[in-house]
């Protein structure tokens, strides 16, 4: 990881203190949380950010994906793709329940996107070109199947925020093979995707800011995609 890749988001890898900014974006918690949000915010405000977020999330570490989301959510002016960051969820990222969380938040699109890859038991691509010590070190110990366990149960938990989803997700669950593959999930994301949700508004309450899902553009209903 790189930080010089980053361009102005580099301040926001930078300690707070005797704390590691990027381990405070991971729970939400604590006061430095707000400091690094300070600077990832002063990193949007330099013309032309777009490029450095994306870079941020197609880095295969999990570390630069935290302050990409935030960054997301941070940018007031929806000037940000939100491909960027389900691309970054579709590589497997360590952090996937935070992004994920993000994702509902940004992208108008979540429900279609959502339940495709649930309807797909959420295949995830692995970045090539890693040692396996450099895997574990960028994207964590979990295997293929893990990782879209994580995302499966990261995406139902997210999807259960959205009433219009509610039944279809009841119906889908029931599946076996849904069943089966949210047995590897070994994190607990729902636990992740939920207290990260709570953490996220509270942080953003004391920026004077609610945070709230965009309107969906999937066009029809749920049930008649199955």
């Amino acid at each position: 990881m790189a930080l010089e890749e980053f361009g102005p988001f580099a301040s926001a890898f930078a300690p707070v203190g005797d704390s590691t900014s990027y381990l405070a974006l991971l729970d939400l918690r604590g006061a430095e949380v707000q400091v690094v949000l300070d600077r990832i915010e002063q990193a949007l405000s330099t013309e032309a950010p777009q490029p450095w977020v994306y870079r941020l999330l197609a880095d295969p570490d999990w570390r630069p994906h935290l302050v990409g989301a935030l960054a997301m959510l941070l940018d007031e002016g929806a000037r940000l793709e939100p491909m960027a960051l389900w691309q970054a969820i579709d590589a497997g990222s360590w952090v996937t329940p935070q992004l994920v969380v993000t994702a509902s938040f940004v992208d108008g699109a979540f429900v279609e996107r959502a339940c495709a890859r649930i309807r797909a038991s959420c295949p995830v691509s692995i970045p090539e070109g890693l040692s396996a010590s450099e895997r574990h070190v960028a994207t964590g110990p979990a295997s293929a199947l893990e990782r879209s366990a994580k995302l499966l149960a990261s995406l139902s938990c997210a999807s259960s925020f959205v009433p219009a989803l509610s039944t279809w997700l009841e119906e889908t669950a029931a599946g076996p093979s849904i069943q089966d593959l949210l047995d590897q999930d070994v994190d607990d994301s729902p636990l992740l995707v939920k207290g990260w949700r709570d953490h996220l508004a509270l942080q953003f309450a004391q920026r004077g800011r609610v945070l709230k899902p965009p309107a969906a553009r999937s066009s029809g209903r749920i049930e008649a995609k199955r």
